[in-house]
């Protein structure tokens, strides 16, 4: 469901000229592998995940959950703040946009 909605925000919608990346804590109590603790958000239990949308309409373009800190391996995933960014900003890449995070 969450990769549906996200490739369907992917092909419907063209950004404006500023664009933002910033990360979102999804309220979750429950089970999960990847589930964070956030001291300084309201809900300090969920799912991380780094999302880039539009600044003007701040409608969602692209989105990523967090998956945690990968074990050394064959399937290890790279997490780090660079790829995370790299791999949101590519379905505008080389299109001229401003692109802001913190």
């Amino acid at each position: 469901v969450f990769e549906t909605f996200v490739s369907l925000c992917k092909e419907h919608y063209t950004p404006g000229e500023y664009v933002t990346i910033d990360e979102m804590l999804e309220a979750f109590r429950g089970r999960c592998k990847f589930r964070q603790y956030l001291s300084n958000k309201p809900d300090k239990y969920g799912i991380k995940i780094y999302a880039m949308s539009d600044a003007r309409t701040f409608y969602v373009l692209n989105m990523e959950i967090y998956p945690g800190k990968q074990p050394p391996g064959p399937y290890a995933y790279d997490n780090s703040a660079s790829s995370v960014v790299l791999k949101l900003m590519e379905p505008i890449d080389r299109t001229g946009r401003n692109i802001t995070m913190d």
